[in-house]
């Protein structure tokens, strides 16, 4: 793996580590103790990367007492490679499982689980066909679980023990799953549907919406609404109580990014020429955005919402990462365009680290220390 291949600027010279794999990153996820990172490679291995820098930007940020100047020093040592761990055939599927581990799915049915540590054991063998999808809990239940969609069947692991629970049964091939805040149902998409399962009551019909293919789902804390981002149709936004269906079109992309902030007042999603932050839910029929970032000729691959401050990173189709504020026009550029079209971003649990990976094999992580935002106006617009 290199780390030289792609100029960088600056800035991202000094706030990131970089790598590039020996095959292609298909996802990423922090533990939900932002300990460590994983990224899930093509070639059925998972790449390890611990938290615990000891040359993190947080201890090479110096301000001066003269005049309150920032300042970030140079790294003085090579930065460490990812731990690589075989865990079974590509595609796998990735997800947190548990206060330190991950849970993955591969093509041959096999689910494992991976430790701090590394070490790898497996869980259940599926005998018919590969893990198609797999989520985990939402952080509003006490209950922490993965769900696995595998074998036409969703089935819950339970995070403190290896018990397991089948949800929910359906047809065909399930591109993506999402469990609701209250872990009341389950929704599922497909090429050409979605579904939403009832899986407290038990009853035997989802409730489906005809359209696809489904890159996302999204349900909003609250447990109100459900949003899919589309490959080809923008974003299809659900009203759970009265199955009302809203459709927000327009997008020259696919929407394969969905956030919403903690209030369930905006939806953050990506497949624009800029971050479309919709506002939700407050007395109009159909939401209005609120103008966040520039415009441009690329469109956002990614967009994710701080866990704990109002403001977003956007990856754009060119490699590009930059972070706004929302409401507001002005970007900090972390990492200017790089070779290999960026795929994915992840935040860290307490907002200090924002992840990444690209194509062509790139993948990394950046220090975002929040004394980094403090001139940012953090009242959510």
């Amino acid at each position: 793996m290199s780390t030289t291949e792609a100029e960088t600027s600056p800035l991202f010279a000094l706030l990131a580590r970089q790598w590039r794999l020996d095959a292609e990153v298909q996802a990423c996820a922090f533990t939900r103790d932002g300990a460590r990172l994983a990224f899930a490679l093509g070639d059925g291995t998972l790449a390890l990367a611990s938290m615990d820098d000891p040359e993190a930007a947080g201890t090479r940020w110096h301000m001066s007492i003269e005049n309150g100047r920032s300042t970030i020093a140079p790294r003085a040592r090579p930065v460490a490679a990812p731990v690589k761990v075989s865990v079974g055939e590509g595609p796998l599927r990735l997800a947190a499982f548990g206060p330190s581990g991950f849970l993955l799915g591969g093509a041959t049915g096999r689910v494992v689980r991976v430790e701090a540590d590394g070490a790898v054991r497996v869980v259940v063998e599926h005998d018919r066909g590969g893990v198609d999808a797999m989520a985990t809990s939402p952080a509003s239940l006490s209950d922490q679980a993965a769900f696995v969609a595998a074998s036409g069947s969703v089935t819950r692991y339970h995070a403190n023990g290896y018990t397991a629970r089948a949800m929910a049964r359906y047809d065909g091939t399930a591109r993506t799953v999402a469990v609701s805040p209250d872990g009341q149902s389950v929704t599922l998409g497909f090429e050409a549907r979605l579904s939403i399962v009832d899986v407290a009551s038990g009853a035997r019909e989802p409730f489906e919406i005809a359209g696809g293919p489904v890159e996302a789902l999204s349900w909003s804390p609250d447990g109100r609404r459900l949003a899919a981002g589309l490959l080809d149709g923008g974003v299809a936004l659900i009203d759970i109580a009265d199955r009302r269906l809203l459709r927000l079109p327009d997008y020259p992309a696919p929407v394969r990014t969905l956030d919403w902030s903690d209030d369930s007042r905006q939806l953050v999603t990506g497949g624009a020429f800029r971050t479309i932050v919709w506002a939700v839910g407050q007395g109009s029929e159909r939401p209005g955005t609120l103008e966040t970032g520039r415009s441009g000729f690329v469109a956002v691959e990614a967009a994710r919402l701080h866990p704990r401050l109002p403001l977003v990173a956007a990856g754009y189709e060119n490699g590009m990462i930059v972070v706004m504020a929302i409401g507001h026009r002005d970007e900090l550029v972390i990492r200017d365009p790089a070779p290999g079209g960026l795929r994915d971003l992840r935040w860290s649990p307490d907002g200090e680290h924002l992840a990444f990976h690209a194509a062509q094999g790139w993948a990394g992580v950046i220090d975002v220390p929040t004394h980094m935002f403090k001139q940012i106006d953090r009242r959510t617009t």
